[in-house]
């Protein structure tokens, strides 16, 4: 007898540079610290580590000292953000369109 699992698993999506530093910008937005921004951004600690200094390097995140590291965002972090989601718009918007040019070519074909 077979048995199969009734629901679906989801596709796992995995995340891409670009889509990991914004998170990271998004917690560190109001000020935040490493442990916040490692279990809000769904990263382990060596990947938090890494991300955090190249966001330091890049001066996109500056570490303010208050009682610990407190990581917030820099006028260019807050650009980069405002970038990233407007490239997010963006890209629905493509998405969207390519669809419609699909589902075009599907009633011509019948």
């Amino acid at each position: 007898m077979l048995v199969t699992d009734p629901l679906p698993k989801p596709k796992r999506t995995y995340r891409g540079p670009i889509e990991i530093t914004a998170n990271i910008l998004e917690v560190a937005k109001s000020g935040s610290r490493k442990t916040r921004i490692m279990y809000l951004g769904n990263l382990s600690f060596d990947l938090t580590q890494k991300y955090l200094k190249q966001l330091k390097e890049s001066q996109l995140i500056e570490v303010k000292e208050n009682n610990g590291e407190i990581y917030k965002l820099t006028p260019k972090g807050e650009q980069f953000l405002a970038d990233y989601y407007e490239l997010q718009k963006h890209t629905e918007i493509v998405a969207d369109k390519k669809r419609n040019l699909q589902g075009t070519l599907k009633i011509r074909a019948q």
